[in-house]
């Protein structure tokens, strides 16, 4: 799930960078083959050329390997996003370059035939789908195979002495040669132009698809405002704790494997799903202003079961990935850590971790947020609840994780709070009143007809 082209482009680069680099490790047998031909006579290579040949693949390949497989794995890429990117693209200028130089080299000895063998090396780069490599590609490797043609010819001519001189000789290959590499170099920086206008294109095209996917989702609070303001509210409040949190583990270096930045995504996108069952929930339930009645409370029990029943509906998502984990956030939420939740005494991390981040966000929204039956909870009794909550209600490393930004959470809670207050206790008073008038029995007026229309 690529939310835009620099990420697809990142990505690809790292992945190219593995093929690459597993190419390379097939040229660290060169230099043994190089030695057991010449010493089976099938051609003559000196000792030398074989031990630099096995010296230089080993040594550039290690560290072709270090900078790809090592700083480019997905630990260190989701702890360290920007110095990942930038190793990545020294990795890919690094692998390419010395792809060329190893071909330079084994060119110039004259018994071994390196010619447009060069040309690999540009058609490879075409696979970054950056026409900056490619051009800087094509420059290097053909000045390279230049200059290993004029040593080739210099080593062939002291060893033949049979064509004029080394210049005539080298001229000769040359000429030929220039002219094959123009066109390979025509055809792969067009096809990588090309390539990539094709590809952008596609991706602006899938990002427009996924960012009108993504403001559908974040709408359904609004839609959620319509039955119950407070748990539209509720709703984006818990979308912002949710990032926050999963942040901090981040940088923590926890859950690594599963926290990568389309994860992250995708769980504060289905963030905004997870009441999504509320709108089963009676509305004289949703808007009390007191405590449920037990007979309430078991009604309210019920919208994480209706909450998977709606997602279970939904098309799927970014192949199905976002659709798991907006249905276990919304079915497992209510979940707690000891097993002694509902709706099915889930424990410890048989609950989902996106559940188990959804449950810390939503309890820290419920006890921070200001309503017209209750005061606002301090940060310090929010904070101290968390902290008792730990290995009972709550995963301990996600409790952690949120008190560490326990001023980030202060400052947004704070944010918000006043100025939702004054919305929900009119709509609250509104409803009360309509209410009352209902059970009365008495006749409503025209304007309030009007005004019921309006917020129905």
């Amino acid at each position: 799930m690529d939310f835009n082209d620099n990420s697809f482009f990142s990505d690809n680069i790292a992945h190219v960078n593995r093929l690459v680099t597993k190419v390379l490790y097939c040229t660290i047998i060169l230099g043994p083959l190089f030695y057991i031909f010449s010493r089976n006579k099938i051609f003559e290579i000196s000792n030398e050329f074989c031990l630099l040949t096995f010296l230089m693949t080993t040594i550039f390949c290690t560290l072709q390997t270090v900078l790809v497989f090592g700083f480019g794995s997905s630990a260190f890429k989701n702890r360290y996003p920007d110095q990942h990117k930038i190793i990545q693209n020294i990795a890919m200028y690094f692998g390419m370059i010395f792809s060329a130089i190893m071909l330079g080299i084994l060119g110039t000895n004259p018994h071994i035939g390196i010619y447009i063998s060069y040309a690999l090396v540009i058609f490879l780069s075409c696979l970054y789908y950056n026409t900056k490599i490619t051009l800087t590609m094509s420059i290097i490797c053909y000045f390279t195979m230049v200059g290993s043609l004029f040593l080739k010819s210099e080593n062939r001519f002291a060893e033949m002495m049979a064509y004029g001189t080394v210049f005539q000789d080298f001229f000769a290959f040359c000429i030929g040669y220039s002219i094959e590499f123009l066109f390979v170099f025509i055809i792969t920086l067009n096809l990588t132009r090309k390539n990539h206008k094709s590809m952008k294109a596609i991706l602006d095209k899938n990002i427009k698809i996924e960012n009108t996917n993504i403001e559908i989702l974040k709408f359904m609070p609004e839609i959620l405002k319509k039955h119950n303001l407070i748990t539209g509210y509720h709703t984006e409040h818990t979308v912002t704790y949710v990032e926050m949190i999963c942040n901090e583990l981040i940088s923590e270096g926890l859950f690594t494997d599963i926290l990568t930045p389309e994860a992250i995504k995708m769980f504060s996108v289905a963030a905004n799903l997870h009441d999504i069952g509320k709108i089963f929930i009676p509305d004289h339930i949703l808007n009390t202003p007191r405590r449920y009645t037990p007979q309430e409370y078991e009604m309210m029990k019920l919208h994480p079961q209706k909450g998977k029943e709606i997602l279970e509906t939904m098309p799927l998502l970014w192949d199905g990935k976002f659709n798991k984990i907006a249905i276990d956030m919304a079915y497992c939420h209510h979940e707690r850590y000891d097993g002694t939740g509902y709706p099915n005494c889930l424990k410890g991390t048989d609950i989902p971790l996106c559940a188990r981040i959804m449950s810390v966000a939503d309890v820290l929204d419920a006890l921070l947020s200001r309503r017209p039956y209750k005061k606002t909870m301090t940060i310090a009794d929010t904070m101290k609840i968390l902290r008792e909550g730990k290995g009972t209600q709550f995963d301990p490393l996600i409790v952690d994780a949120a008190l560490q930004i326990q001023p980030l959470i202060y400052m947004y809670s704070q944010e918000v709070a006043t100025k939702e207050y004054d919305e929900i206790t009119q709509e609250l008073e509104w409803r009360q009143q309509n209410m009352d008038s209902l059970l009365k029995g008495e006749m409503i007026s025209e304007e309030q007809q009007i005004e019921l229309m309006r917020n129905s």
